[in-house]
């Protein structure tokens, strides 16, 4: 599971995606200049934009980050927030490029019910109630994904939706199964080994 969350954090970030307050961005300066720091985004919606390294004469001379000025960048996508910081940048540094990589998220999405590990887990924009689900483990064998429920934060509620995109901080629901008819049973389990297991596990209370 801990390789799959890495490779579920590695996904690209959607072109769409507008930061958020608390995200992380690690924004590096190349160029004339070279160096990188890393920052979250304030409550105010604002980065830094901070000095690193300095060229003079040839020769890379480290000083310490001071402020330069602050942006805003809350609910801009990265390619606009880059341009919006380029812009601010070059009012003090010449012949310069900007960059802009997110690399964490404040919130998460919970996952709850019938799964074998329910808790809490990273959100990441663009993942779907199916991947949030197999980071969990997936279902438990009487774990009923028909009637999954999904609770965004503003109280919507999802019903039966794997597909779903998730909003951060929503909710996932999956409740024990009821439902004991083969065809939903196979359904649900997606094989016929699960079936197979669970006859061996019940062969005394029907036999």
């Amino acid at each position: 599971m801990i390789i799959f969350l890495c490779l579920l954090l590695m996904t690209p970030v959607p072109e769409d995606y507008k930061l958020q307050i608390g995200d992380e961005v690690v924004i590096t300066v190349s160029g004339k200049m070279n160096f990188s720091y890393s920052q979250k985004i304030l409550p105010e919606g604002n980065v830094f934009v901070q000095s690193g390294l300095f060229d003079l004469d040839d020769k890379t001379v480290p000083l310490s980050a001071s402020v330069l000025g602050i942006v805003k960048v809350f609910n801009f996508t990265t390619k606009e927030a880059t341009e919006i910081i380029k812009k601010e940048f070059k009012k003090y540094f010449k012949n310069i490029d900007i960059s802009i990589t997110l690399v964490g998220f404040e919130d998460v999405v919970y996952v709850e019910g019938a799964v074998v590990a329910p808790m809490a887990y990273p959100f990441f924009p663009g993942k779907t109630a199916r991947d949030y689900i197999g980071l969990a483990g997936g279902p438990l064998r009487f774990g009923n994904l028909k009637d999954m429920k999904i609770i965004t934060p503003d109280n919507k509620v999802i019903n039966n939706s794997l597909d779903a995109v998730l909003p951060r901080n929503s909710v996932i629901k999956v409740p024990h199964s009821k439902i004991y008819d083969w065809k939903d049973y196979i359904a649900i389990m997606g094989g016929v080994s699960s079936i197979v297991y669970w006859v061996t596990l019940t062969k005394d209370v029907w036999w």
